[in-house]
């Protein structure tokens, strides 16, 4: 009689625990899908927001720290340390890691603002870059090793890499970075670049395949996707897009996404933010995108509102750390999805 009770209880609690909700990370991790999220370092530290991370996320990437004028805020002063905790707790929690970023016109340290002479531009790029690798050799799935090099209208932004080495910066930094680390994905990285017939998407394709067919190392690209909740996704022109780099030979992942809402928030508002987050999220489900990262996740610390006067509640996390409805049908979406 004991023994056909404690068989009862044991069928009993195997079948709660598997009704029990899952996790987003569980859920990620069992369809074998990249789902991150950009982390300052204070995420780390607060108890809630890491098991928030834990609970939620199998990638992560830093939303500042490992920008030059943060990581390299002198020519020979490293802050190793943020960088450093961020790779352990990685580690720790069997997560990946993108890298963000080596080349970009923005955030650099007044040093590199002021470079004018190539040759050392060329050596603080390289090193830069070798310095980066060499420590966490290993350690990243994906780096973004320039950012944003095409301005609004098609042409190489007039960046200090450009005005001090020309347009050859970008092949010496993936040449140096696959030198590096020869393990790491090397993305190039950018804004408005998602959608083929554009005049952003179309110059950063013809970009990236000219550096294809002169046999730069480049392994995928990333659609950085901050977009608006008015906007519906031109499906038809992103699936397009991701197939031809696919043809290229090429990766594609959503690297920064978030939707924001012209303010104030309605229901109206909210039902069209979900569907582009949702349509963005079976996209990458469908076209098998390397990676969805997501730029914050609360709007507690969003970037947004900082950024785009009159804009916010573009994360799926309220303000309280909450997840909103959007994120729990994106959990759905991605538990109901068949490979």
């Amino acid at each position: 009689m004991k023994t056909k009770y404690w068989f009862i209880l044991a069928v009993g609690v195997i079948g709660f625990l598997s009704c029990a909700p899952k996790s987003m990370k569980t859920v990620a991790d069992s369809k074998q899908f990249l789902f991150g999220v950009a982390v300052r370092p204070s995420d780390l530290l607060d108890p809630k927001d890491s098991k928030l991370l834990q609970d939620n996320f199998n990638i992560l990437v830093a939303e500042n720290i490992m920008k030059l004028q943060y990581l390299r805020p002198t020519e020979s002063f490293w802050n190793w340390s943020d960088p450093d905790k961020l790779v352990e707790f990685a580690q720790k929690n069997n997560m990946k890691l993108r890298g963000h970023t080596f080349v970009w016109h923005n955030q650099n340290p007044p040093f590199i603002n002021n470079l004018t002479d190539k040759e050392k531009a060329l050596s603080v790029l390289q090193d830069t870059i070798n310095q980066v690798l060499t420590r966490y050799k290993g350690k990243f799935y994906e780096y973004d090793v320039c950012n944003e090099v095409i301005d609004d209208n098609g042409i190489l932004r007039n960046s200090v890499w450009m005005k001090t080495i020309g347009s050859e910066y970008i092949d010496i930094a993936f040449k140096t970075a696959r030198e590096a680390d020869p393990s790491v994905k090397l993305i190039l990285n950018d804004y408005n670049n998602e959608y083929a017939g554009t005049t952003k998407g179309d110059a950063f394709y013809n970009l990236v395949k000219d550096l294809v067919t002169r046999k730069v190392p480049i392994d995928g690209v990333g659609f950085q996707l901050h977009v608006l909740a008015e906007q519906p996704v031109n499906e038809k022109a992103l699936r397009a897009n991701i197939q031809r780099f696919r043809d290229l030979g090429l990766s594609v992942s959503f690297t920064e996404v978030d939707v924001r809402i012209k303010l104030p928030v309605t229901p109206e508002k909210e039902a069209a933010q979900q569907k582009v987050y949702l349509d963005l999220l079976r996209i990458a489900l469908e076209e098998k995108v390397s990676s969805f990262v997501l730029w914050g996740y609360t709007d507690l610390y969003s970037w947004i509102p900082g950024t785009f006067a009159g804009y916010g509640s573009a994360h799926p996390f309220d303000r309280n750390k909450a997840p909103k409805p959007v994120y729990e049908l994106m959990k759905k979406t991605l538990a109901d999805y068949k490979r």
